[in-house]
């Protein structure tokens, strides 16, 4: 039961996923003692760090609780309820508090003058049918570029090998 060796992911995150995905499809229960992180290591083929950030993540998101020399449990909703701090603030303090800001002056007249500017402005003129440039065309082109400045590259570092003969050369001269 190792884990992907081509998900972009970081370990710990795919550790995750599959013990969350043990815990929503009800494999684990609430209240079941979790593989103890020596067995979730070997099982998953994974380091002790990465299993700790692992647990550290289904901790954080109310998941699991660890009982110190005991071990990880899954934890029970009704027991052990998600805490959302910021909505419970939000709903707390909604309408406690008013902003009352002025712009500055420059600011505003900076904002009139640019608005009266982009109201003078004249609209861009229409796109033509033989302007139009597909994504293609123009990931093609990138390409070429590329393809030159590699080229560029391979023909400097030629110059360069050779260059480095020569210095080579005139440092030694009875070698060849």
């Amino acid at each position: 039961m190792s884990l992907p060796t081509n998900d972009p992911r970081p370990p710990y995150q795919l550790a995750a996923n599959r013990l969350r995905a043990e815990i929503t499809s009800g494999r684990l229960k609430p209240g079941d003692r979790l593989p103890s992180s020596r067995e979730l290591r070997d099982t998953l083929g994974i380091a002790n760090a990465t299993v700790h950030a692992a647990l550290r993540v289904l901790r954080d998101e109310g998941l699991i609780y660890s009982v110190h020399g005991r071990g990880n449990y899954v934890a029970d909703p009704e027991q052990h309820p998600t805490v959302d701090p910021i909505g419970e603030l939000a709903s707390e303090w909604a309408g406690e508090f008013t902003i009352d800001y002025t712009p500055p002056a420059w600011y505003t007249q900076y904002k009139e003058s640019a608005q009266a500017d982009h109201a003078k402005a004249a609209p861009p003129p229409p796109v033509t049918a033989d302007q139009t440039v597909s994504l293609a065309e123009i990931l093609l082109g990138v390409r070429e570029q590329l393809r030159h400045v590699t080229g560029e590259v391979v023909s400097l570092k030629q110059q360069i090998a050779g260059l480095e003969e020569k210095v080579s050369r005139l440092e030694n001269p009875g070698v060849n």
